[in-house]
């Protein structure tokens, strides 16, 4: 008992603190997407606005210089990221998960920088071949950070087992009891969507369609039954005459928790459902990211080389 009572609170701050960086994340994403907008408006304002604007610098004079300068480190440093992961010489070079986390943040900081130092327009061939190459590698960093939250625990954590999903998923299915004794078409509900995608990834399908179905089910479901709940519960309440004063305070409060429950164990479910497709996918990804990286970095270098010589 007393072990269970010191393993709550861990569980509860971990769940807390992954929707804190999750929403860090979105509007870090949000913030610097507003920037850029802001920028390119400022640099080719349109015709409508009847004001001149553009940018106060240019990319050869000394802000614009080190803007691109800036970005251009940002983006260099996104290599020792992996460096570290694969030689053994670099383990001490920081903690591999901070390493990861200054990746995502210059991975898309960089970009923005070097967007900037541009002033949102190519000026040569091998700037532009610089920028493709960029966009590329900041843009499937940020579908692969998507994969990256699916099979891992948290954004920064440590890889999520198969196993230990089903075990979390265990764990979230105990409150499907209560709902025996007054709805137990929603227990019925939740346990047919159980059965479903054990039965899909039992049978070893798991291709595009059964991983976009549970998808398009688990949201359906979630709707269906949240409303169905909705129903019972204050159907009920107001024939006993609890949908006034405290009680009605109360039955909304329980309400809530049991929609929360009802979501969580949905998207437990789905992410046991998926865990596999998502695991090739992130594999996948990795084929293609990291060459582009290189491939970037390669580039980059070269437009600094033809910049200072010519």
């Amino acid at each position: 008992m007393g072990s269970q009572t010191q393993t709550t609170p861990i569980i509860e701050r971990r769940k807390s603190g992954t929707r804190s960086e999750g929403r860090g994340w979105v509007w870090f994403l949000v913030v610097v997407t507003l920037l850029l907008v802001a920028g390119f408006f400022q640099a080719h304002p349109p015709q409508f606005i009847g004001i001149p604007t553009g940018m106060p610098y240019k990319p050869g004079d000394n802000l614009g210089y080190n803007i691109g300068l800036a970005g251009g480190l940002m983006m260099l440093t996104l290599l020792i990221y992996p460096l570290r992961k694969r030689f053994g010489f670099m383990k001490g070079f920081g903690i591999l998960p901070k390493w990861f986390r200054w990746h995502m943040i210059f991975g898309i900081l960089g970009p923005a920088l070097i967007l900037f130092h541009s002033t949102f327009v190519i000026h040569s061939i091998n700037a532009g071949v610089a920028m493709i190459c960029m966009m590329l590698v900041s843009g499937s960093g940020i579908f692969g950070r998507f994969f990256y939250t699916k099979i891992h625990h948290g954004l920064y954590g440590r890889q999520v087992t198969l196993k230990g999903m089903q075990e979390e998923m265990g764990k979230t299915g105990s409150f499907k009891r209560s709902f025996m004794s007054f709805a137990p078409e929603i227990d019925h509900g939740l346990e047919q969507f159980r059965i479903y995608c054990e039965e899909t990834r039992r049978v070893g399908r798991g291709g595009i369609w059964d991983f976009l179905s549970i998808g398009f089910k688990s949201a359906s479901l979630s709707r269906s039954l949240v409303k169905d709940l909705h129903q019972v519960m204050y159907t009920q309440a107001h024939e006993k005459n609890w949908d006034t004063g405290q009680t009605k305070h109360d039955l909304d409060k329980l309400y809530e928790e049991y929609v929360k429950d009802i979501r969580t164990y949905l998207k437990t479910v789905r992410d046991v459902a998926q865990f596999n497709t998502y695991e090739r996918l992130f594999s996948l990804w990795h084929i293609f990211h990291i060459p582009l990286v290189y491939m970037m970095a390669f580039s980059g270098v070269y437009h600094v080389i033809a910049v200072h010589m010519y």
